[in-house]
């Protein structure tokens, strides 16, 4: 009988190790995999393959790399440009907004609004959310 016992528990044991392991794969395979689709598919644009990356694929003389080089450095500041215009629309665009929500409010509340705007100014310095590290980072 002690033999019998003994043959069911390790059996169970078995089966509930089993059952967990598989549980594991499905939860890692359905749920995880599914998180980093949604982020992939969140990031619509393309990165644009690196110099390194391009010499190495489409086998590039070293005159073909300096060009290229070049072609990047000039367009570098092309970017700097534009992203200076986005932000200083952005920044208007949020002046904007912020008053004419000011508009719509009580001294009392235009107060605790800045307040609020403040706080959260200094939770996003504190805390930045997806920004490189390294802004003059190359890609």
């Amino acid at each position: 009988m002690k033999n019998y016992n003994k043959f069911w528990i390790v059996f169970s044991l078995i089966v509930v190790f089993a059952a967990g392991f598989m549980g594991g794969i499905l939860f890692e395979k359905h749920l995880i995999d599914k998180k980093v689709e949604k982020r992939v598919k969140r990031r619509s644009s393309v990165r644009f393959p690196s110099l390194e990356i391009m010499a190495i694929e489409l086998s590039l003389t070293p005159e073909q790399e300096e060009q290229i080089r070049e072609i990047f450095k000039n367009n570098e500041e092309r970017f700097k440009k534009l992203r200076k215009n986005i932000d200083d629309r952005l920044s208007s665009i949020r002046s904007q907004l912020k008053n004419e929500i000011k508009n719509v409010l009580t001294d009392e509340q235009v107060l605790k609004f800045e307040a609020m705007i403040e706080k959260y100014i200094s939770q996003r310095k504190k805390h930045p959310r997806n920004h490189r590290k390294d802004k003059g980072e190359k890609r």
